[in-house]
């Protein structure tokens, strides 16, 4: 945040408190009431409001008052002081225009002693859609001229859902494994059961190393009718079943950035923490595509899937986090010409999304 502070001369600060003792005898500090509006209250990043007001005693307009202009520090958990303003004949008062970077509090303050101080007012700084709409359309004509079949999809911060063939069936690979996990938290949950030992020795190499072995498992605790449950419930309206053939369990781009778009709401509470940690903490080995281009700016929960030697399939889906951002993002590709293309282009994708690409 970049406060402009306007500084006031000492000899007119010093007149305006004579003034202020003046006027305090016709209008005691204790009857007194500060009126506080910003405008705009709601602006984009960088650009300009104005705090002003009025102060008022019982008697009506107070003038010649100097009052302070207070901002909310978050550091300190406290209103401190940044600028000071003379009330005019009207009690009506105007500070200079401020620039903001982010949602900020203020109040005015009668700098008699004393005296009142405003109801704070707090200005919100909207932040634009992210990933931006020319970001997408550059990731879309990026992957449309990739060798193999290729669709991505991103669910921005706003909800909305964007991409490039959005709804072509790929095979999902090891990315269901992430719908795995989520039906057999689901599970322990009705159950009523903990997260015991058992339950961490097959979810953890399921996620974090990708063990086949591990999922065939988790499939056959929780069935197969547990996954088309969940694939309803996170809306994925391409969701065919693989059956014990997991790895061909048919998804479509749009279905993975919902899926992980609201995965938060579809994990069940008591094990949210233990869900967004085993997704942020793959292996390194693994870690390639989305996490390899958005670490550290964002904090990334994903699962990839391949079949290189099978149908040349390369897959990876993501949540990305950041301070007041929070989207999707799917890629899917597949007759790629080797595992390391298929990566370089989910890192293409990702890097326009985030405007990192040339």
């Amino acid at each position: 945040m970049r406060i402009s502070i306007v500084a006031t001369a000492l000899c007119t600060l010093l007149a305006a408190r004579a003034q202020a003792a003046a006027a305090s005898a016709d209008a005691p500090a204790t009857s007194r009431a500060i009126s506080t509006r910003a405008s705009p209250a709601k602006m984009a990043p960088g650009d300009s409001t104005t705090i002003s007001g009025e102060l008022v005693g019982s008697v009506g307009p107070v003038a010649g008052e100097l009052v302070e202009l207070q901002v909310y520090a978050l550091r300190s958990a406290r209103f401190v002081n940044v600028a000071h303003a003379v009330t005019g004949a009207d009690g009506r008062y105007r500070f200079a225009p401020l620039r903001l970077e982010r949602d900020t509090r203020f109040r005015v303050a009668d700098a008699t002693g004393g005296g009142p101080t405003g109801r704070p007012v707090e200005v919100i700084v909207e932040l634009p859609t992210y990933p931006a709409s020319k970001r997408v359309i550059a990731a879309a004509r990026y992957i449309a001229r990739r060798i193999g079949v290729t669709a991505f999809a991103v669910i921005d911060d706003d909800g909305r859902l964007a991409g490039f063939d959005l709804r072509r069936r790929f095979h999902s690979a090891s990315v269901v494994k992430s719908m795995l996990l989520v039906a057999y938290l689901q599970m322990l949950a009705r159950e009523h059961r903990p997260l015991d030992r058992a339950s961490q020795a097959l979810l953890y190499p399921m996620i974090h190393s990708s063990d086949n072995g591990a999922a065939s498992a988790v499939l056959a605790i929780v069935g197969d009718d547990a996954l088309a449950s969940l694939a309803r419930q996170a809306h994925m309206n391409d969701y065919v079943s693989g059956g014990a053939t997991w790895g061909f369990t048919e998804v479509s781009a749009a279905d993975l950035a919902r899926f992980f778009f609201n995965q938060d709401a579809l994990v069940p509470r008591r094990f949210e923490g233990y869900a967004r940690w085993l997704l942020s903490t793959i292996e390194p080995s693994e870690s390639w595509g989305i996490p390899a281009v958005a670490r550290p700016e964002f904090q990334v929960f994903f699962k990839g899937g391949w079949l290189p030697e099978v149908e040349g399939l390369v897959n990876q889906v993501g949540r990305l986090e950041r301070a007041r951002i929070v989207f999707a993002l799917s890629v899917l590709t597949t007759h790629d010409p080797s595992m390391a293309y298929g990566e370089q282009t989910i890192e293409g994708v990702t890097a326009r999304l985030l405007g990192r690409a040339g």
